[in-house]
């Protein structure tokens, strides 16, 4: 077969991931298969991708009330923009799509869907959407397509529920993470360790208040610890936190964006991050307890909220607490692995693979 994997990656680096992981696990289950991922806005118009990237950011760092806003009327925006989009995309998608001519296309991201479920008819393709957040979008909606795969049951209860899906089309796999999460056993801190590892971490983008995080937790008092922060694709971060770790009264290591975030996760005991899908499903599957800090309004708010509920993770609203948790966490071994436990019960370290064997096996 030829499967596209369609995503976006003007939003972060979550959808990119969701879809590399998948195109992996293809390749280990069945290699036969022609498989490609597909940046969408890239056909479209690679400078139209870039200004959206630009706003997307600007309105995130400067403005993150206005995309709280405008994530919560997204009910509102999907009715107005979907039709718009599609049209907009229309032509070069559907050239694209005769030339590639493909058996199946995955998408990790919302942006093309509706055209993509207008074209299935002209070119009998299957159309599945993998879900990247722990909350039900409108614009992942539309009749039309074939499968659904959310990370939780929740989230197969609405789309069953409030939008009338079919039971049999929605899937609850976990949001796809790289293969290499799947048999990955919990880190348990020991008092013999030398050390209590924290992973500080803002998503691919390396946003968010991680060089306040990095000075708050000097405050830390009997608890030996180091610090790995892996600061993504943001340059800028990397060189201050490159010049400020001689002058931290801690061992402070400074990563730029690495491919294998599994070896270092499993290495630490302890991560602190803004609740982004990918990053948070990585940590859940390698039962890592997780201390949440501004998420962006929107869609890590509600993921946010989920992990919450579900007794897996702490969220700090203010840096000078931050310590205290910590600490907290060290000392009480019994409420640390209670989290995990929790955390246990919401992973899905195997997701990319129930994603890719229901699709074929569907097919």
């Amino acid at each position: 077969m030829k499967i596209l994997i369609m995503t976006e990656e003007f939003a972060g680096n979550g959808h990119h991931k969701a879809a590399e992981s998948l195109l992996k696990t293809m390749k280990k289950i069945d290699p036969r298969h022609e498989v490609k991922i597909v940046h969408l806005l890239k056909i479209i118009n690679q400078t139209l991708e870039q200004w959206i990237q630009k706003i997307y950011l600007f309105i995130i760092l400067k403005k993150p009330r206005i995309w709280g806003w405008i994530y919560k009327k997204e009910g509102n925006f999907s009715l107005l923009f979907k039709p718009f989009i599609a049209y907009a995309m229309l032509i070069k998608l559907d050239r694209y799509l005769k030339e590639e001519n493909p058996d199946l296309i995955i998408a990790t991201h919302a942006s093309g869907l509706t055209v993509l479920a207008k074209l299935k008819k002209r070119y009998h393709y299957q159309l599945a959407a993998v879900f990247t957040d722990y909350h039900v979008n409108s614009f992942w909606i539309h009749p039309k397509i074939d499968y659904y795969f959310v990370g939780h049951e929740e989230l197969k209860n609405q789309l069953v529920n409030k939008y009338q899906m079919k039971p049999e089309r929605v899937i609850i796999s976990g949001i796809p993470v790289d293969p290499s999460f799947s048999n990955v056993k919990p880190n348990f801190p020991h008092q013999e360790d030398a050390n209590f590892r924290i992973l500080v971490m803002g998503g691919g983008l390396g946003i968010g208040a991680i060089k306040e995080i990095v000075q708050s937790l000097q405050k830390i008092k009997n608890v030996p610890f180091t610090v790995c922060v892996v600061t993504g694709r943001n340059q800028k971060l990397y060189d201050e936190l490159t010049q400020l770790a001689p002058s931290i009264n801690y061992s402070l290591e400074v990563l730029p964006y690495i491919e294998d975030i599994c070896s270092i996760m499993m290495k630490s005991h302890l991560i602190i991050t803004k609740p982004g899908g990918l990053t948070i499903s990585e940590a859940l599957s390698t039962s890592t307890p997780i201390l949440i800090y501004q998420p962006i309004p929107g869609q890590e708010e509600y993921n946010a909220r989920f992990l919450i509920k579900n007794r897996s993770a702490i969220r700090i609203h203010d840096l000078n607490h931050l310590a205290y948790w910590v600490e907290y966490l060290y000392h009480h071994p019994r409420i640390y692995q209670k989290f995990i436990q929790h955390q246990k019960k919401i992973s899905k370290p195997d997701s990319s693979y129930v994603i890719i064997e229901n699709l074929l096996n569907r097919l």
